[in-house]
C-alpha cells in the first residue's frame, strides 16, 4: 500500500490544474482545494492519513467528480465483475472442453489445429484482438459484406437511446446488457484460452498413462467414461490453481477492453483517471485489484485442498 501511494504520488502532473477551472486559477480557489483534499501537507503526511483512511474504510473523495471514491468505485466493479465474471466461465468451459479433447485425441488433426488456433489467438495482444472483433461484428458496417454475419454493439454496455439513462433491472435491459457484453467477454475468454486448455490437455496426457487409468478401461468402462470418472477429477489440480492466477491476467487485460469497447468498468475509469491525476480513485482501484488476485489465490487453495485428497493443512 505504500508503494501504491508512492508510485501514484510521483506521477508528473498537478491534480489542482485540473480541478481548477480554466480561466479562473485564483490563489484562494486553489488554496481551498488543497485544505479540502490535503494536498498543501507534505508527503510522509499525505501518507499518514492515506493509511488511516484505508485502515477506516474511508478512501475519501475524487478529486474530478467530488463525490466519494467508494460510490464511484463500487459503480464501476459491478460492470468489471460482470465481464471478468462471464469471460472467465467462457474460458474455461471451452478450454476444459478442448483441452480434454485434445488430450483424448493427442496427435491427430483435432490435438493440433486446436493448440495452434488457440497458441495464436493467445499471442494477439489483448487491445488489437478486441479492434478486430469490433470491426468484424460492428453494427455500422459489415466488412465481410455478409448479410447473415452477426452485428454487435461496437461499444457501451447497454442501448442507453433506448432505455433512457437509468438503467432498471428489467429483462429487455438485462437482455441488451448480454448483447454488448458478448464481445468484450469473447475478447478476453479467446485471448486467454490457451493457458487453460494446454495445462488442461497436459495435465490428462500425464493422467491416461497412470495405471488406475488402464485398470478402468479393462474393466470394461468406455472411453468417455474413463474421461468424465477417472481422468477429469484427477487433471483439476493444475486448473484450478491455473484459473486463480489468471484472474490477474484477465483483470489487466480487461483494462484495454474496456477502453477499446467504452465499458463503464475499473479498467476504464482507471485510465480516465490517470488522465485526470485522481489519486484517491487510482489508489482504490490498485488496492482493489491486489485484494481480487489475493482472495482468487485464497479461494484457490481451498477448492485444491478439498478436492485433492494429497494436500494437507500444515
Amino acid at each position: 500500500m505504500i508503494l501504491n501511494f508512492l508510485l501514484i504520488h510521483f506521477m508528473p502532473g498537478d491534480p489542482l490544474s485540473n480541478m481548477v477551472p480554466k480561466g479562473a486559477r485564483y490563489q484562494n480557489l486553489r488554496w481551498s482545494l488543497s485544505e479540502k483534499f490535503h494536498l498543501n501537507a507534505s508527503l510522509p503526511e499525505q501518507l499518514v492519513v492515506y493509511l488511516y483512511n484505508t485502515i477506516t474504510l474511508d478512501w475519501g473523495v475524487s478529486y474530478q467528480y467530488n463525490r466519494s471514491v467508494s460510490s464511484i468505485i463500487f459503480q464501476d466493479l459491478k460492470w468489471t465483475m460482470l465481464l471478468v465474471g462471464s469471460s472467465t466461465f467462457i474460458m474455461v468451459i471451452l478450454g476444459i472442453i478442448i483441452g480434454a479433447l485434445s488430450a483424448y485425441r493427442r496427435g491427430s488433426a483435432f490435438d493440433v489445429s486446436a493448440t495452434a488456433i488457440t497458441l495464436f489467438f493467445y499471442g494477439m495482444p489483448v487491445f488489437w484482438f478486441a479492434l478486430i472483433l469490433q470491426l468484424v461484428f460492428t453494427t455500422n458496417a459489415n466488412p465481410l459484406g455478409i448479410s447473415w454475419w452477426p452485428q454487435l454493439p461496437p461499444s457501451g454496455y447497454y442501448d442507453v437511446g433506448r432505455f433512457g439513462p437509468e438503467l432498471k433491472w428489467e429483462l429487455p435491459i438485462i437482455l441488451s446488457v448480454l448483447k454488448y457484453l458478448i464481445l468484450p467477454a469473447a475478447t478476453l475468454a479467446i485471448g486467454s484460452l490457451a493457458g487453460v486448455s494446454l495445462v488442461m490437455r497436459g495435465a490428462l496426457v500425464d493422467t491416461m498413462t497412470e495405471d488406475y487409468i488402464l485398470t478402468a478401461r479393462a474393466k470394461g468402462l468406455t472411453d468417455y467414461g474413463v474421461l468424465r470418472h477417472h481422468a477429469l477429477p484427477n487433471g483439476m489440480p493444475p486448473m484450478v490453481a491455473l484459473i486463480a492466477m489468471d484472474i490477474a491476467f484477465i483483470i489487466g487485460g480487461a483494462y484495454q477492453v474496456e477502453w477499446v469497447f467504452n465499458y463503464p468498468g475499473l479498467g476504464f475509469r482507471t485510465i480516465t483517471s490517470i488522465g485526470d491525476l485522481d489519486f484517491p480513485i487510482l489508489q482504490f482501484i490498485v488496492v482493489v485489484g491486489g485484494v481480487a488476485v489475493v482472495v482468487a489465490n485464497f479461494l484457490a487453495d481451498m477448492i485444491l485442498y478439498y478436492i485433492d485428497p494429497r494436500i494437507k493443512i500444515s
